[in-house]
């Protein structure tokens, strides 16, 4: 079946021959804007697209309807103070999330190990995030950035029957890389956080957060 396509904005053409596929970057109720790699077009005509020539891909190596984000650290220190003892952290956090283009969302988890000489301390959190992208998140885009929060609970236990428990949130504009125009690629982010701590005492911690990492669409 064959249909009209009107397009009303920038077209991009890269060669002189016909092409077999178009990028679809704006929808607006029957009007699109598109890439076109293709012949010389003009604005403001109207041109008869085959629909087996202008399918959409298929290929989901190039889908970005969900993510993963893994992060690992480790870190060894010990203080130049008289009988100190050699420190251990080691913190694993992940999450998953669908993403809708503009908007994308999920649960994540976070855990840290704290070993100094026989005392270690544990921290589990668990949350979600959102992020709200200002160039949609599709197939093909290289940089996105937007603005994003985290907010997750949790409970830190110091191996000696005491436990706090944790509470943070963050917000904050990133930036997200894909330097090979795969589905991969790298986050940055910078933003406030606020952290509550309650049970064996109470405290407030709130600063400047900045944080990289790698993601992964599917």
């Amino acid at each position: 079946m064959k249909k009209w396509l009107l397009v009303t904005a920038l077209l991009t053409f890269s060669s002189v021959s016909f092409a077999q596929k178009i990028k679809v970057r704006k929808v607006k109720g029957n009007q699109a804007v598109v890439e076109f790699a293709g012949g010389r077009l003009e604005q403001g005509q109207v041109y008869e697209l085959a629909h087996d020539e202008f399918s959409e891909t298929s290929d989901a190596s190039s889908s970005r309807k969900y993510v993963v984000a893994m992060s690992f650290s480790l870190m060894s220190t010990k203080s130049d103070a008289a009988s100190a003892e050699n420190e251990t952290d080691i913190t694993l956090s992940g999450k998953f999330g669908w993403n809708m283009g503009t908007y994308e969302v999920g649960p994540l988890l976070s855990y840290t190990s704290d070993a100094t000489g026989s005392i270690t301390t544990t921290l589990y959190r668990l949350g979600g995030f959102a992020d709200y992208n200002m160039i949609p998140n599709i197939s093909g885009e290289s940089f996105l950035y937007g603005v994003g929060g985290t907010g997750s609970f949790g409970q830190r236990d110091s191996g000696s029957g005491s436990k706090v428990d944790i509470m943070d949130f963050f917000v904050g504009p990133f930036a997200k890389w894909f330097p090979t125009g795969s589905n991969v690629g790298l986050r940055m982010d910078a933003g406030y956080i606020y952290q509550k701590q309650s049970g064996i005492g109470e405290s407030t911690v709130s600063g400047l957060n900045l944080a990289a990492g790698l993601i992964a669409y599917f």
